[in-house]
C-alpha cells in the first residue's frame, strides 16, 4: 500500500502561491483575482487592520447636525 505525501502548507508556502495567482491573474488580465490576491498579502503585513476608528453613525450625525442648527458645538470627534 503507498501513502499518499501530505503537502506542508505554511506561510511561506501560503504567501508564495498568492504571489505566483498575482503574477498570472494580471499576466491574463484577470483583475478581479489579482485585487483578492493583493487584499490577501496586504493583510498578510498587517494592512487594512479591523482597528480603525469607527465611522459615526447616522443617528449620531443627525444628533451633531441638530446641535449645530441650535448653535452648538456637537461632540463628534
Amino acid at each position: 500500500m503507498s501513502r499518499r505525501r501530505v503537502p506542508v502548507i505554511d506561510e511561506a508556502r501560503i504567501v508564495s502561491e498568492l504571489e505566483a495567482i498575482l503574477t498570472g491573474a494580471r499576466e491574463a488580465g484577470a483583475w478581479a483575482p489579482a485585487l483578492r490576491a493583493v487584499e490577501l498579502l496586504g493583510r498578510h503585513i498587517g494592512l487594512w487592520r479591523g482597528d480603525a476608528k469607527p465611522e459615526a453613525s447616522l443617528a449620531e450625525l443627525i444628533n451633531d447636525a441638530v446641535e449645530r442648527a441650535k448653535g452648538g458645538e456637537g461632540d463628534r470627534d
